[in-house]
C-alpha cells in the first residue's frame, strides 16, 4: 500500500513591494486554490508587469510558476521557478531574498519529484538548504527539511529521510504548529515504507488528531491523514477500521476534488488492497483497475508512484493471469528503475522477487 506524503501549502512570500503587486499575488493564489487556473495566471502575469524591483519580480515569477505547476505545465513551471530562484539568489543578504530563494527552490524540487526525477530534486534542494540554512526562518527551513525527507523516502534513502524529519521536529519542539500534523503524517509513512507498522501507528494517529483539531473532521487534509492511517491499520490486522477510514476519505476527496484526482486514485488503490486482503478479489480487481486509470491520467503511464498499485494488482491476478501479472510487474520495475530508486527500495525488491518467482514457474 502507498501513503502519499504531505507538503507545505503554497503561500506568497511577503516582500517590500508595491501594494498592488502584493494584492494581485494574493488574489492569484486564492484563485489557484479555488481551481481557477486562468484567473490565477492572468493575475500573476499582471503582477509581473507591475513589478519594479527584483524581489517583487521574483515573487511574481514564483506564483506564476505555482500556477503552471497546478495546470500540469511542468517545463514552463521549472523555467519560471528557476527565474525566481535566480533573482532571489542575488538578494540572499536580506530575509525576503532568503525566503524567496528557498521557496522557489523547494517548488522546483517538487516539480522534479512529481515528474519522478528524484536525483535532480535532491541535488537542487540539498544545495539550496546548505546555502541558506543558518539564515532562513524556522518555518521555511522546517518546510525544506520536510521536502527533503519526502524525497529521500521516495528514492529509498530511508536513514537520510528519518534524519531530516527529526531535524524538522526538533525545530518545532514545544510549539503547537499545524506543521506538526504534516511531519507526523510523513514520519508514519516512512515507518510504513520500512515495514515497521507498529512504529507507524502512533504518529499516524497523532497526525489525524492534530489536523482534526485545527481544521475539523471533514476537511480534505484530515481525510488525507485518515487515508494514510488506513494502510497501517490493515498491516496490524485492523481491516475493518482501515476500510471505514478509506471510504470516508474517498467521499471527502471526491466531493472536494472530483472523481479523477490523485488523492482519489491513491485511496482507491489502498481500498482495493483492503478488499484483496479481506478475500474479495472481484471487488479488489475493479478498484485496482480504477486506481491505475486515475493515476495514469494524473501522473502519466510510467510514473514510479504507480509501482505499488501495479505490484499489488499483480499479486491479485498472478494465479489466474500470470502473463498479465508479469506485464504489470515489468512496468512497475521500469518506472522505479527509471526514477533511480535505491536497489534496496522495498517496492523494487518485492517486484523483483515476484518476477523471479513467475519466471521460475515457467
Amino acid at each position: 500500500l502507498w501513503l502519499p506524503d504531505r507538503f507545505k501549502e503554497i503561500s506568497p512570500v511577503p516582500v517590500h513591494s508595491e501594494q498592488s503587486v502584493s494584492g494581485l499575488l494574493s488574489q492569484a493564489l486564492t484563485a489557484l486554490e479555488a481551481g481557477d487556473d486562468e484567473t490565477a495566471r492572468t493575475l500573476a502575469a499582471r503582477a509581473e508587469e507591475l513589478s519594479t524591483d527584483a524581489l517583487a519580480l521574483a515573487n511574481s515569477a514564483l506564483v506564476h510558476g505555482y500556477v503552471d505547476q497546478h495546470a500540469g505545465e511542468m517545463e514552463s513551471a521549472l523555467q519560471r521557478l528557476g527565474h525566481a530562484a535566480a533573482l532571489a539568489a542575488d538578494h540572499r543578504d536580506v530575509p525576503e531574498g532568503v525566503s524567496l530563494y528557498l521557496h522557489a527552490t523547494m517548488a522546483m524540487a517538487t516539480v522534479y519529484r512529481v515528474q519522478g526525477r528524484y536525483t535532480p530534486a535532491e541535488q537542487l534542494l540539498v544545495a539550496a538548504v546548505g546555502r541558506v540554512e543558518e539564515r532562513a526562518t524556522a518555518e521555511d527551513i522546517v518546510a525544506a527539511y520536510n521536502e527533503l525527507g519526502v524525497l529521500f523516502k521516495y528514492s529509498g534513502k530511508f536513514e537520510a529521510a528519518a534524519g531530516f524529519y527529526k531535524r524538522a521536529l526538533d525545530r518545532l519542539s514545544g510549539t503547537t504548529s499545524p506543521e506538526l500534523a504534516t511531519l507526523y503524517h510523513n514520519i508514519a509513512g516512512l515507518a510504513h515504507a520500512r515495514g515497521d507498522y507498529a512504529a507507524a501507528e502512533d504518529p499516524a494517529r497523532k497526525a489525524v488528531a492534530v489536523r482534526t483539531e485545527a481544521l475539523g473532521p471533514d476537511h480534505p487534509d484530515v481525510a488525507a491523514d485518515c487515508a494514510a492511517l488506513a494502510p497501517i491499520l490493515l498491516e496490524i490486522g485492523e481491516a475493518g477500521e482501515a476500510e471505514s477510514l478509506l471510504r470516508k476519505a474517498l467521499g471527502i476527496f471526491e466531493k472536494a476534488y472530483g472523481a479523477d484526482h490523485y488523492e482519489v486514485g491513491i485511496a482507491t488503490g489502498n481500498l482495493a488492497a483492503v478488499m484483496h486482503q479481506s478475500g474479495r478479489p472481484e471487488e479488489a480487481k475493479a478498484r485496482y483497475e480504477r486506481s491505475l486509470a486515475i493515476l495514469e491520467r494524473a501522473l502519466g503511464s510510467q510514473h514510479p508512484e504507480l509501482a505499488p498499485v501495479l505490484n499489488n494488482f499483480a499479486q491479485l491476478i498472478r494465479e489466474t493471469d500470470p502473463h498479465g501479472a508479469q506485464a504489470a510487474l515489468e512496468r512497475a520495475r521500469l518506472s522505479l528503475v527509471s526514477a533511480s530508486v535505491e536497489e534496496s527500495h522495498p517496492t523494487l525488491m518485492a517486484v523483483n522477487a515476484c518476477l523471479s518467482e513467475l519466471k521460475n514457474q515457467k
